[in-house]
């Protein structure tokens, strides 16, 4: 397994040359790649360790770093201009991770992005903002971002072409409303995703090993 840390020079705003942690199989090895966003107060070396239930042979692993460990400053639940420029400066984050993964031949359609918590709403404006197949998206105990009337008036301008959207989080989870489960769900089916929404009874804020099987259950389909 390597391990290094890159910059990330092309991404504009307060996230502008924070660095990108790389893991998993080399450049020449990999055939496919997992793009993975860090909660808040959490790290890039972090989410890599809290994803090594799914990694494979043949999978490299990009975690972009937030700015003091936060991709943005107010709730989640704010409206976006709020959020502005971390928002946007988070998603070209992401973007960036997806461009490495270009650059050693790993198209998007071969790509899985994932997040947790404030990261799994980066993940999900970055698919939102950046339709196009991609190998996998999962949301965990996190949403689309956003105020109630932005989330209910949001649509995604084209399509995610069936790409498979795990949306996984505990029914105990203080930080995770329902209605606002259903209008993210409602979003990536309108923009022709193939939504698998999974809640889990008596489980908090934290991912579970059923959705660690699932997003391993992408990467398996990818190789």
């Amino acid at each position: 397994m390597t391990d290094s840390t890159r910059s990330m020079n092309a991404v504009s705003g307060p996230h502008a040359g924070r660095p990108l942690v790389t893991a998993g199989a080399p450049a020449l090895a990999a055939e496919a790649a997992l793009v993975c966003c860090h909660g808040r107060g959490a790290t890039a070396q972090g989410v890599i360790n809290l994803m090594k239930p799914v990694t494979r042979h043949g999978v490299t692993v990009l975690a972009p770093h937030a700015e003091r460990g936060r991709w943005y400053p107010k709730p989640s639940t704010a409206p976006r201009a709020d959020n502005e420029p971390w928002l946007t400066s988070s998603v070209d984050c992401v973007a960036a991770a997806l461009e490495k993964a270009r650059a050693i031949d790993i198209p998007p359609e071969r790509t899985v992005i994932a997040g947790f918590s404030q990261g799994a709403c980066v993940a999900a404006e970055f698919v939102r903002r950046s339709p196009a197949r991609y190998g996998g998206l999962a949301v965990l105990s996190g949403l689309l971002p956003g105020s109630t009337e932005e989330l209910r008036s949001t649509g995604i301008d084209g399509s995610l072409e069936g790409t498979p959207v795990l949306v996984g989080y505990g029914a105990d989870d203080p930080h995770v409303d329902r209605e606002r489960v259903a209008e993210t769900v409602r979003v990536f089916e309108r923009a022709d995703a193939a939504v698998d929404e999974r809640c889990y009874p008596e489980t908090g804020h934290e991912v579970t090993d059923d959705e660690f099987d699932a997003i391993g259950a992408m990467l398996e389909a990818l190789l």
